[in-house]
């Protein structure tokens, strides 16, 4: 099988994929073919907008088994390697990404599903962790930012799940250096013998606010803002939340974020159509940073309320 690759000038001109930082996804291209190791094939739509149905109530952000997912049209979504900018994916360990959407006027939520049969949780001494991300643009318009991470003037609003994260959250914040390397030996620890406003202090990062430094987590969904590579910012008002489960070998992740985005973008009304762009990191493939899947641009249809 061939492998589609996207240049650096398509991504400038054409809106193409992403590098460097997070997630970013290419022009509309249709029948791309990649070199993908053992991708399987699942029933869905593909090419196909993105429709966020409405539906009465909570949305089911933490149940991806929930039944009103089941109503969702299941939409597919292929993943090329990042190839515009250093550092480089040499190739892509997973062709595709199945993607649905529901809203209740309130907030808009993603179910988002990739065969891995690993799970990368853990970050270490070159352990690297499994990622999603999704990228809106911050504006509406007829002519989508620049999808390599937006670009100067033109921002775009990224929501990234961490499977680190979730498992932070998973086990109430008990995932530390003891878990990483198991065999680890201590000598005294600041924890034993101090009491906590003392102890935190020997923490830095954490007591800074470093989000990556946090063990106690509300959600595993971090929301930034970018105008290009290198430039992501933590937001700090943290509104998207959702949650992720491996089951049998794949990943099944729901992502959420207020359809009032305050201080960060346009609202996700209903009605309303928007560009989205998604990426994907195998933590044991070693990817990181721009080494990552990346998804060309697709529409994502915001349901009429009812």
């Amino acid at each position: 099988m061939s492998e589609t690759k996207i240049t650096r000038k398509d991504a400038l001109l054409y809106g193409g994929a992403a590098a460097g930082g997070l997630v970013v996804g290419g022009a509309a291209v249709a029948g791309v073919a990649v070199a993908v190791e053992g991708a399987k094939q699942a029933p869905a739509v593909e090419g196909e907008p993105i429709v966020a149905r409405y539906v009465d109530g909570e949305l089911p952000v933490t149940d991806p088994d929930a039944g009103a997912w089941s109503d969702a049209q299941r939409v597919l979504v292929p993943l090329v390697a990042q190839q515009i900018a250093q550092p480089y994916l040499d190739k892509a360990g997973v062709g595709e990404l199945y993607a649905r959407a529901l809203h209740n006027g309130a907030e808009v939520a993603l179910l988002l599903e990739w065969d891995d049969d690993s799970v990368d949780d853990l970050d270490g001494i070159r352990r690297y962790h499994d990622a999603v991300a999704v990228q809106l643009p911050t504006r509406s318009g007829s002519t989508p930012p620049a999808l390599t991470m937006g670009s100067p003037g033109t921002p775009v609003h990224i929501l990234q799940w961490r499977a680190t994260w979730q498992r932070d959250i998973d086990s109430e914040g008990r995932t530390g250096v003891d878990q990483i390397y198991p065999a680890v030996v201590h000598d005294v620890m600041p924890d034993d013998v101090l009491p906590p406003e003392t102890a935190n202090l020997y923490w830095v990062g954490r007591e800074a606010g470093n989000p990556l430094s946090q063990i106690k987590r509300s959600t595993p969904v971090e929301e930034v803002v970018a105008e290009g590579f290198g430039s992501a910012t933590h937001l700090p008002n943290q509104t998207a939340r959702g949650a992720g489960v491996n089951e049998d070998g794949r990943w099944r992740v729901i992502v959420a974020v207020p359809s009032e985005r305050a201080g960060v973008g346009e609202a996700l009304a209903p009605g309303t159509s928007w560009p989205v762009a998604f990426a994907v990191w195998l933590g044991s493939r070693e990817n990181r940073g721009g080494r990552k899947h990346i998804a060309n641009w697709q529409t994502l249809v915001i349901g009429a309320q009812r």
